[in-house]
């Protein structure tokens, strides 16, 4: 009797060894590079991430980081004569931002995730970007050097809500560090819409 058990029991032994239980919870490093459309300004974004898994390929994912992006506006001339000046007007936007997701893992695959993400974003903004910017040369004001005239009619500081996508796939190891990359767009109601290209490592807990 006890020989016809023991095959059994060693197989579902080794079935029971071989299933990888991957944990549902994670946190996440992002950062990589981005786009202000709004001015058409490159820069970073980076962020720190919690997600969960509340059904198999369902997920929901909650972060908080930032974006900077700067860029100039270039104005060449000569002042005194023969001596080349650089008075290029420089700005920078930069924002703190609240996103969460909901993502679907298309991958049926207990290392592999590969998600497709729609959520919202709560994003504050400070810009020293201007509205519009003329430059008066010599012909116009008679002086040696350009004089440069700002006009604003949007405020530096913003604060806006949006809607956000985000494709992004991750790799867990055998220790549950988790590498990947995610590529996302986002829009708001203060007309700004970023997009980005970034790396992830995390950790599954």
């Amino acid at each position: 009797m006890t020989k016809y058990l023991i095959v059994p029991l060693l197989l579902f032994s080794l079935s029971s060894f071989s299933q990888v239980t991957i944990p549902k919870r994670q946190i996440e490093l992002i950062a990589g590079r981005s786009v202000h459309g709004s001015g058409g300004s490159p820069g970073l974004n980076f962020s720190i991430e919690y997600s969960k898994y509340f059904k198999k390929k369902v997920n929901w994912a909650a972060s908080i980081g930032g974006t900077i992006h700067d860029g100039a506006f270039p104005v060449f001339y000569e002042y005194p004569a023969g001596i080349q000046n650089d008075g290029s007007i420089q700005y920078t936007t930069a924002g703190v931002q609240a996103m969460t997701h909901v993502g679907y893992n298309f991958l049926n695959s207990t290392k592999s995730d590969l998600l497709f993400r729609i959520g919202a974003v709560l994003r504050y903004q400070s810009s020293s970007y201007g509205d519009e910017v003329n430059v008066l040369y010599e012909p116009l004001t008679g002086l040696p050097f350009p004089v440069v005239v700002f006009r604003n009619s949007s405020p530096q500081r913003t604060v806006a809500i949006g809607g956000t996508t985000q494709i992004k796939y991750s790799f867990t190891t055998k220790q549950n560090i988790t590498l990947g990359m995610l590529a996302g767009f986002q829009f708001d109601t203060n007309g700004d819409n970023i997009s980005h290209l970034s790396l992830t490592i995390g950790k599954r807990f």
